[in-house]
């Protein structure tokens, strides 16, 4: 709060919407999560927290995904009743506790640009010729 408080007193632009963590494999839930959450999203309602996977996203495909606590949930954090009874009274569980918020992710025409010339200057053979040993000039026997 204070660092938004000193970019608002520079008069430097921003929109505070959320945080982000990475988890591994998708396991993400926890009772920081919550509570870090939960925080965000009273004092911004449209806060989001982002959580990325940076092994699924080694795998080739990038594993980005946006929460946000259901209203159920949100109850439930306010009145701090984290029992098995208070979850069963509110009707919460573990497939309805977050809405996932869709993201769509936008490059510019240069971005774009630039990433087909890279994809189009590089071909298989020359990625698999920088492993070839007996190609290096630089490595002496």
């Amino acid at each position: 709060m204070e660092m938004m408080r000193s970019l608002r007193h520079v008069n430097i632009d921003h929109l505070h919407v959320g945080w982000y963590q990475s988890t591994y494999y998708g396991s993400f839930v926890s009772r920081a999560l919550l509570d870090s959450q939960f925080s965000y999203q009273h004092a911004i309602e449209e806060s989001v927290v982002l959580i990325y996977d940076p092994i699924k996203t080694a795998q080739g495909s990038l594993s980005l995904k946006a929460y946000r606590l259901t209203p159920k949930l949100m109850e439930i954090c306010k009145e701090k009743d984290f029992t098995p009874e208070g979850l069963k009274k509110a009707s919460v569980g573990f497939e309805n506790m977050f809405e996932e918020v869709p993201i769509v992710i936008k490059n510019s025409h240069l971005i774009n640009v630039l990433l087909w010339e890279l994809e189009d200057k590089s071909t298989v053979s020359d990625k698999h010729e920088l492993l070839n040993l007996s190609s290096r000039s630089d490595i002496s026997s």
